[in-house]
């Protein structure tokens, strides 16, 4: 990524691109649930060639899908999965028109890299769902994950 030619410097710490690095992206539609790291810039496979539009209502057939975005940690007992926030946007693929919420993603990208943990978008299906990708996934992340994590994920 090409840094901006600025000629201030910011004195508040934010997100840089390395720990952007430690995040990635789960997502669930339909029945599938797939890991697509695109996602966290906007070009995940069920985004690509789809315009967003300012409103659900814009959308004529909207299925939704939810995602994760989860980060991983270096724990004692090793690399472990850290934080972890749902998210979700909504998709008509035949129209190419979809809505989301940008600033939600990206606050949710921010917690989940900062090992907050926040499964509330989720029902306890969708929850359970997921645990199995992960715990099939990586069962030693699994395994090492932060309390937060563990607790988003215990109706699973």
């Amino acid at each position: 990524m090409q840094k901006l030619g600025l000629t201030g410097q910011s004195k508040q710490p934010h997100a840089s691109d390395d720990q952007m690095k430690g995040i990635s992206a789960v997502l669930m539609d339909g029945d599938e649930i797939f890991i697509d790291n695109n996602a966290i810039h906007a070009k995940s496979r069920v985004e690509l060639g789809v315009r967003f539009v300012g409103s659900l209502e814009e959308v004529p057939n909207p299925r939704r899908i939810v995602g994760l975005w989860i980060s991983l940690k270096r724990f004692e007992n090793g690399m472990g999965f850290n934080g972890v926030q749902a998210f979700e946007m909504w998709i008509d693929s035949e129209a190419q028109l979809g809505y989301k919420k940008l600033a939600d993603h990206v606050n949710a990208m921010d917690k989940a890299v900062k090992g907050k943990a926040d499964l509330s978008l989720l029902s306890p299906e969708q929850i359970e769902k997921f645990a199995a990708f992960l715990r099939g996934l990586r069962p030693d992340l699994w395994e090492n994950a932060s309390p937060a994590f563990r607790e988003a994920f215990s109706a699973a």
